[in-house]
């Protein structure tokens, strides 16, 4: 387990699941913040960027989650932030590869990596413990 500090931003409008996913990753050394909101979300990312993104899809409407993983992936303004691995964590079954196999723009909100809730805390750790260990986000030198 990680007694790493890696900063790990949790958004989903659930406050339930983001204290009790916020305790697993505290007590596995993870810095964790969250946010309620895609907006909130956004904003957060921008201003102490996070080291991963753990993302819920349906919280202010049922796209919220894709369009925050869009605007990271693909809009200009989020390009110092476009590495940031997200995690996509949905009551929603299938992945968006998946539900969305014939569109043409899929690419677009498919994640790093797909979980669905309830979480399997063991599998949920090693996908972030993957992630972190396998992102190519670069890390600003300190001094």
């Amino acid at each position: 387990m990680g007694t790493t500090g890696q900063k790990i931003l949790i958004i989903d409008d659930d406050a339930d699941f983001r204290a009790s996913v916020t305790a697993v990753l505290q007590s596995g050394g993870y810095a964790v913040t969250a946010a309620a909101s895609a907006h909130e979300g956004l904003e957060k990312i921008v201003s102490a960027p996070p080291d991963l993104i753990i993302l819920d899809v349906i919280m202010e409407y049922d796209s919220a989650g894709y369009e925050v993983n869009q605007a990271i992936k693909f809009r200009d303004e989020y390009l110092a932030e476009r590495d940031i691995p997200i995690l996509m964590v949905s009551s929603i079954q299938l992945d968006p590869a998946t539900l969305y196999s014939r569109a043409s723009e899929v690419e677009m909100i498919t994640p790093d990596a797909y979980l669905t809730k309830p979480l399997n805390i063991p599998v949920f750790l090693e996908r972030v413990r993957t992630l972190l260990e396998t992102s190519h986000r670069q890390i600003p030198a300190q001094g």
